[in-house]
């Protein structure tokens, strides 16, 4: 069956990891808009999240500067379980700068992730790792409401 006669949503959802900077700026932070999260949440995409990033994530709303009730930290959390593909990464990397973006890479592999989005200068630095994009957080919104427009009802 030709990819124009599928309805959208038979499409198939690109599969996506969020680095943990950019599930606390949009769960975190009430002036941000939950975009990439409400995405996920419509099932416009997959997210694959490893055991790891869930604990750094929970670790990163412990943070003092985020001054976050202990119920809405534990939310949070829950909240992300529920959306994403929990997966445990086979194999361990070692490619970022930063030690604590190779879990973010580690789980974009295990599940062949067509993009990781990351707000984080060492991931994206790094142009692609293993066949995987890596984009910012606005890029990323930006190439999915291109998508989105491109895939319209009529196509």
């Amino acid at each position: 069956m030709a990819r124009e006669s599928l309805p959208p949503a038979a499409l198939p959802s690109p599969t996506v990891v969020f680095d943990t900077n950019v599930l606390v700026a949009e769960l975190a932070f009430p002036e941000e808009p939950p975009v990439c999260v409400a995405l996920a949440e419509a099932d416009a995409l997959e997210v694959a999240v490893s055991p790891a990033l869930l604990e750094e994530f929970a670790a990163v709303l412990e943070y003092d500067r985020l001054a976050l009730p202990a119920e809405s930290r534990a939310e949070a959390v829950e909240r992300v379980a529920e959306f994403a593909r929990v997966v445990e990464p086979a194999a361990s990397v070692d490619a970022a700068e930063d030690p604590d973006d190779d879990a973010v890479l580690e789980c974009a592999l295990a599940v062949g992730a067509e993009r990781v989005v990351s707000d984080d200068a060492h991931l994206r630095a790094l142009d692609g790792f293993g066949g995987i994009g890596i984009s910012s957080r606005e890029a990323f919104l930006a190439e999915s409401l291109r998508r989105a427009s491109s895939t319209g009802p009529n196509d």
